[in-house]
């Protein structure tokens, strides 16, 4: 076994530099999507008036389903130049990054309260109905491990090294 992925030796000075990278990665995932929420919030305002969701919670969303699926795949496949990366580089960008900027709450919050300034339609999302909106949600959710899979279908395609590995544990 390799001494880098034996628990035993995983020292608490590199358990500080993940939770460094994760904390560094979550911040600016985070200031994307408030930054892309920002961005789009003329498209929301003009054309998703018929719910509180805003396009850019929409499009951080499944824009980061994709680049998870795409990241963690390359990264997993030996070869490629982000296999070189190391893991706190990995956890930075795929639990601190994308993590943050996919966050489950922003659209759960958005789905069901509308939680901008200036989109507030009440509580529900869509007009006070809530299957619709449960609908909407399970619908992206679907939609996100869709692009998640061709992220991965992508990442694999044309790439040295093979299959790559499962994502448990596999990238320390």
């Amino acid at each position: 076994m390799n001494k880098s992925h034996d628990s035993a030796q995983y020292p608490a000075r590199r358990i500080g530099a993940d939770a460094v990278a994760i904390f560094l990665g979550g911040m600016a995932g985070t200031l994307a999507r408030w930054g892309l929420d920002t961005l789009t919030l003329p498209i929301s305002e003009s054309y998703f008036t018929w719910s509180a969701l805003t396009f850019g919670v929409i499009v951080a969303n499944l824009l980061g389903a994709f680049l998870l699926g795409y990241f963690k795949t390359r990264a997993n496949r030996k070869g490629t130049g982000l296999h070189r990366l190391g893991t706190p580089v990995k956890l930075g960008i795929t639990t601190g990054f994308l993590g943050a900027f996919t966050t489950f709450s922003a659209f759960g919050i958005s789905a069901v309260r509308g939680g901008v300034p200036g989109l507030d339609r009440g509580f529900w999302a869509l007009n006070g109905q809530f299957y619709p909106a449960a609908t909407l949600a399970i619908i992206l959710l679907v939609i996100g491990v869709v692009l998640a899979g061709v992220g991965y279908r992508l990442a694999t395609k044309d790439a040295p090294g093979g299959r790559a590995k499962s994502g448990r544990g596999q990238e320390r």
